[in-house]
């Protein structure tokens, strides 16, 4: 017993508060860096949107061939250019200074943390609990095994950093190519042409660094695998032939940069044009809101669309009889989730969730220990844990590509750090609700658990969260939706859940959000589009072209456009929340 109440008081006061503390500055470097741009880069290019459509609807004075236009177009040029340089270099060097720095000093202060907690947890067990003084000695192996994940974390962590920088430059590179239009249909043809060539190679080095962060992640689930014995992450391992799909990278590359990447910069004519369409029909007798309603779409600029926030949660179920029960009852394989020694129950890895089991406030995995000591003796033995359904990494990386493709339907979604959405109730682990007999009252009662009203509810406020799957293990996300015409009932939001993997699952995520804003699978025959289904009916051609010749990615289309802003702004109750 004393062998025990050593190991978990050197835990929760000492271990726990430190891996709190890095954890709590891991997130204010992220936390800062959405602040940035969302208070700070947004509202400068909305500015200067909204400059640009100035020079490009004023007169023009041919008593000077059109200077007037020419010097507004070269100013706002000028001032793109330098706030972005600015603003931007700016973000990325004090979040990168930020992120590996805490991170690198987290990493080997944990270490040597666990080390000296280990070898004073063996000594003080060995001769009244030797069985677990052994134990200490394998925790101490994961530990070092955690710290080279860490490390090979950070690497993939990092990958994803430079996918989003190159999608800033991409930006500036969409925005120059269109301001090129305050000149003229000739000019913003050509231009829009050169610019899209530059935005294709740009898209085609993302590509790039994604399949390498693939391999990256493959290798750290086959080195971390081995290394903890871990079989469910062995699986995961397969990622590494990911690799392969630098045959795609290559055979798109002159797709990708003369076709797909001018296109995208074209497309953004037709995506404001059907935009505005839609506004005028909504707001054509109040010219106020009418004007105000485009500068909020951000019309006439780069990138067009309207501001949405994105409320992400995470399932959490802090350990306790409950989480307890559903452990030893095999609803949850908590050494799978954790990453610990498991034969991930025999089962493909597709199966299991790529969650993880962390002690409550922290990123640091619960020792194999305590979670045998968990299902032993129960909560009061261990030193407070949650489970998690989803990694905090892999659920960014799902609304990094949701903010990504919402700009294809004419939506900036924003998002904060996603929160955690306390369960402990079974009809929630596996999630009740399904897209046939059950329905989604379940689902509704869980949009309910976290704050939304029945009535009134901020419907341009999209609830994202993070599930232990559902009843029905095929279904992989499900949308409680706002439909007036069809009696549908409040609150609203949307669910899904991680699969391996994730290249696939990637836009589960933003499929559901689709489908909140009042996209349906018909009429979508192609899995290069973000709205299809695998049990429709299936243009394979189509999609063969897509991946091996175009994009490689899966997309909204144009006609997506005209349902969501029809919803928008058709629907009273939903017009007047997100265009007041």
């Amino acid at each position: 017993m004393a062998c025990r109440e050593v190991t978990t008081w050197i835990t929760e006061n000492v271990l726990v508060p430190v891996e709190r503390f890095f954890t709590e500055a891991r997130e204010a470097c992220e936390t800062a860096r959405r602040w940035v741009e969302e208070e700070v880069q947004q509202p400068i290019e909305s500015w200067i949107s909204q400059t640009e459509r100035r020079c490009r609807e004023q007169d023009c004075n041919w008593w000077c061939l059109c200077c007037n236009k020419w010097f507004c177009w070269l100013v706002t040029i000028v001032v793109r250019i330098v706030t972005w340089v600015v603003v931007t270099i700016a973000k990325w060097v004090v979040y990168l200074v930020c992120k590996i720095v805490v991170t690198v000093v987290g990493i080997v202060v944990e270490l040597v943390l666990k080390v000296i907690t280990r070898l004073v947890s063996f000594f003080v067990c060995i001769f009244t609990d030797p069985v677990k003084a052994f134990s200490a000695l394998w925790d101490l192996f994961n530990d070092i095994v955690d710290a080279v994940d860490d490390v090979l974390g950070l690497v993939v962590s990092l990958l994803d950093d430079v996918k989003e920088i190159i999608n800033d430059v991409k930006g500036l590179v969409d925005g120059i190519g269109r301001s090129f239009c305050i000149c003229g249909e000739v000019a913003c043809a050509i231009f829009t042409a050169i610019f899209g060539a530059i935005s294709g190679v740009l898209s085609w080095a993302s590509d790039i660094v994604d399949w390498v962060q693939d391999t990256v992640q493959g290798v750290r689930d086959l080195v971390g695998g081995i290394l903890s014995l871990d079989w469910c992450r062995i699986q995961r391992a397969l990622g590494i032939f990911n690799v392969l799909r630098v045959i795609g990278s290559v055979t798109r590359i002159i797709g990708t940069i003369f076709y797909a990447g001018p296109k995208a910069l074209i497309d953004m004519d037709s995506i404001q044009a059907r935009i505005d369409a839609s506004l005028n029909a909504a707001f054509s007798g109040d010219p106020a809101r009418l004007a105000r309603s485009r500068d909020q779409a951000n019309l006439g600029g780069s990138p067009v669309g309207l501001p949405c926030r994105l409320d992400p949660r995470r399932l959490a179920i802090v350990s306790s009889e409950f989480l307890r029960g559903l452990a030893t009852s095999g609803v949850l394989d908590l050494y799978a989730i954790a990453g610990r020694f498991t034969a991930c129950e025999g089962k493909f890895v597709y199966t299991q969730f790529d969650g993880e089991v962390v002690y409550t406030g922290t990123a640091t995995t619960v020792s194999k220990t305590d979670i045998d000591d968990f299902l032993a003796l129960g909560a009061a033995a261990v030193p407070s844990f949650t489970v998690y359904p989803i990694k905090q990494a892999v659920f960014r990386r799902h609304l990094e590509t949701a903010s990504r493709k919402g700009l294809q339907i004419g939506l900036r979604f924003n998002w904060q750090r996603p929160v955690d959405l306390a369960v402990a109730e079974a009809r929630f682990v596996p999630l009740a609700s399904d897209d046939g007999a059950l329905g989604d009252a379940v689902q509704k009662d869980l949009f309910r658990l976290m704050g939304r009203p029945d009535t009134a509810e901020p419907l341009e406020v999209i609830p994202v969260i993070a599930v232990f799957g559902y009843v029905d293990p095929t279904v992989h996300g499900l949308t409680s939706w706002f439909r007036p015409a069809s009696n549908a009932t409040s609150p609203t939001g949307t669910t899904f859940r991680s699969r391996f993997p994730e290249v696939v699952f990637q836009y589960v995520a933003i499929h559901e959000i689709g489908h909140y804003l009042g996209l349906n699978h018909d009429p979508h025959t192609s899995a290069g589009e973000i709205m299809w289904k695998p049990s429709q009916p299936t243009d394979w051609g189509a999609s063969v072209v897509n991946y091996l010749l175009t994009t490689g990615e899966a997309n909204f289309t144009l006609d997506d456009i005209d349902v969501v802003w029809n919803w928008i702004t058709t629907n009273t109750a939903v017009r007047d929340r997100f265009l007041p």
